[in-house]
């Protein structure tokens, strides 16, 4: 028996009361199944913890929540008090979800409770779909810092962000106090409020507002001589990208004569895939100027990116790493103190497609996107492709922090891959130039 919940982008009421039509006794061999995902998570506990103590122990103060920065924010979290979670932090997102494979390859569809459904919306170009959801509390830990999350959807998280995500955590849990997130030593800090003056000497405010569990500030982008934005953009931590301007907002910009390229991808959130542009912004003005900075616009018709929204665009961590930063939303403010990070903003992509590794499921990286008429395509590589070697080196064999520092690929690279039809074709790309 399953329940439909519609609910909304927002911070949730509790949707439902028990229902004595739900079997809500745990199985039997529950303390089994948790301990066969401890062992499973072993490894990977292992990798989060060694990668964390390369971090000067000094530089990390009491109380403070690691992580790994790998385009995201990757925090080691535990679910109900002995359950292993890696989850990413998106103020983009309310509470916590749970990514499907996760719960499916550790024997986890049943340890959280009653399941039930409800219409979420997304990021993607797909609108508003149905969507599994825990409707029984689970607890989670992160540092000293616990939540009870009220509902828990169930997305397909690692088919855009890789294996190495278990879930992901919004405002709800981490943001009830003023928060430091220090890119340059990566932890998170939760603060006592009012956070000290002294504190915040080589800070600078930005003007921001919170608003409905998320967080907007103001900055100008000037594409070029002709197309300038000024206004409110949304500060997107579970983006990876720098600044994505939504549909509505590009409408207003004359870009006819930009050098242009064009992406798709086949999985971008609850909301399903996502059709974007990527260009070349002059600068763009937050606390300083970046200059020369790549960027992309949405050609959604729906979802977070697509009209009627309060704000231009969303900045992602390609922008927000470059600054060490404190929340305040009792005071909605937002300070940021530029680290030493030169970050990659400059930067598009030279293999002009997009893979994620899910060696979990598969022997590969499966594509997720693709730019128009570059390498990839050109030579025959499709979305949903599984490319299981590079110049004859298994992917499988590739650990997460060599894929982290880029496999620095150059000149004539041979790509094994798996089609759909299972066929195993090898594909030769010259690798040379960015996209844009």
């Amino acid at each position: 028996m399953e329940r439909e919940v519609p609910i909304e982008q927002r911070p949730l009421a509790d949707p439902m009361a028990a229902d004595p039509a739900y079997d809500i006794s745990p199985p039997d061999d529950t303390q089994a199944f948790i301990k066969r995902l401890i062992m499973k998570k072993t490894l990977p506990l292992l990798l989060f913890s060694v990668l964390l103590s390369l971090k000067s122990v000094a530089a990390v103060p009491e109380g403070a929540i690691p992580f790994i920065f790998d385009r995201h924010l990757y925090l080691q979290s535990t679910l109900n008090d002995s359950i292993p979670v890696t989850v990413v932090y998106d103020t983009g997102a309310d509470f916590l979800y749970l990514d499907k494979d996760f719960l499916k390859l550790n024997d986890l569809q049943d340890a959280f409770g009653r399941r039930g459904k409800a219409k979420m919306g997304g990021a993607g170009n797909g609108g508003p779909q149905l969507t599994e959801i825990f409707i029984d509390p689970v607890r989670i830990r992160c540092g000293t810092m616990e939540y009870q999350n009220k509902i828990t959807p169930i997305i397909a998280l690692r088919d855009i962000l890789g294996r190495h995500t278990d879930g992901l955590l919004g405002n709800t849990h981490l943001l009830r106090s003023p928060l430091e997130i220090n890119f340059s030593e990566g932890y998170m800090l939760p603060l006592k409020a009012p956070v000290p003056t002294e504190r915040l000497a080589d800070y600078v405010k930005l003007e921001a507002r919170f608003e409905n569990n998320r967080i907007d500030v103001r900055a100008r982008l000037q594409i070029d001589d002709k197309n300038t934005l000024e206004g409110w953009f949304r500060m997107d931590l579970g983006c990876g990208s720098t600044v994505i301007l939504t549909n509505e907002a590009a409408s207003t910009l004359n870009l006819g004569e930009l050098p242009k390229a064009c992406f798709r991808t086949q999985a971008g959130g609850i909301g399903g895939g996502s059709d974007e542009v990527t260009i070349r912004a002059a600068k763009f003005c937050m606390a300083d100027t970046l200059r020369n900075l790549v960027i992309s616009y949405s050609l959604n018709e729906k979802g977070a990116l697509s009209s009627d929204k309060p704000y231009l665009g969303l900045i992602g961590n390609g922008i927000w790493s470059l600054y060490d930063i404190v929340l305040d939303p009792a005071n909605a403010s937002v300070w940021v103190k530029r680290n030493a990070d030169k970050g990659t903003y400059m930067q598009s992509s030279v293999t002009h497609m997009a893979a994620f590794d899910r060696t979990d499921i598969c022997d590969g990286w499966v594509v997720n996107g693709l730019y128009r008429d570059g390498i990839a395509e050109k030579a025959g590589i499709e979305i949903g492709d599984i490319i299981i070697a590079i110049n004859g080196r298994p992917v499988k064999d590739i650990p997460w922090e060599e894929q982290r520092k880029g496999l620095d690929l150059q000149g004539e690279t041979i790509y094994t891959v798996k089609k759909a039809d299972g066929r195993t074709v090898v594909y030769t790309l010259f690798i040379d130039l960015p996209i844009i």
